[in-house]
C-alpha cells in the first residue's frame, strides 16, 4: 500500500512519502526491539498530518493514500496501547483497497468481491498475520 502513497504524493505533490516509510520502519523495528513510545506518539501526530482527507481528494488514488497512511497510523496507535481494535482498522483499510482494486475495471456484487482470488488472498493473510502475531 505504500507505493499507492508514494504515488498519489508525486501525482498530487502532497503528503509526505518518506516520512510515511520512515514511520513503517518504526513499526517494524519495535517489533524487534522496545519503542521508544515518546517518539512513537510524536510519530503519531507527525502521521496524522499526512493522512488525506476524501474531502479534498476523493479520487481512487486518494482513498488508496488514505489506507495506506491510516494503516501506518494505526499500527503506531496499537504500538502505544496495545488495543486490538487498531488492528481490525488496519484489515479494515487493506480490505477495503483490495476491494477498490478489484472494482476498478467493472462493478461486482459483494459475492464476487468476496470469491475474487485476491480478495480471498488479503483475507488469509489477515488471519494468518493475527494468528501468528497478534
Amino acid at each position: 500500500m505504500y507505493c499507492e502513497y508514494q504515488q498519489f504524493v508525486k501525482v498530487y505533490q502532497w503528503g509526505d512519502a518518506d516520512l510515511l516509510m520512515h514511520a513503517i520502519n518504526v513499526c517494524q523495528q519495535s517489533i524487534e526491539n522496545s519503542a521508544d513510545i515518546y517518539s512513537i506518539k510524536e510519530l503519531i501526530l507527525k502521521i496524522d498530518i499526512i493522512i488525506p482527507h476524501m474531502d479534498d481528494y476523493g479520487s481512487e488514488s486518494g482513498s488508496y493514500a488514505l489506507n495506506a497512511s491510516a494503516s501506518v497510523y494505526e499500527t503506531l496507535e496499537f504500538i502505544v496501547d496495545k488495543d486490538k481494535i487498531h488492528i481490525y482498522n488496519i484489515a479494515a483499510y487493506y480490505t477495503d483497497t483490495v476491494d477498490f482494486k478489484i472494482q476498478e475495471d467493472k462493478e461486482l456484487s459483494a459475492f464476487e468481491i468476496d470469491s475474487n482470488p485476491h480478495m480471498i488472498e488479503a483475507r488469509n493473510f489477515i488471519i494468518n498475520q493475527i494468528n501468528g502475531n497478534v
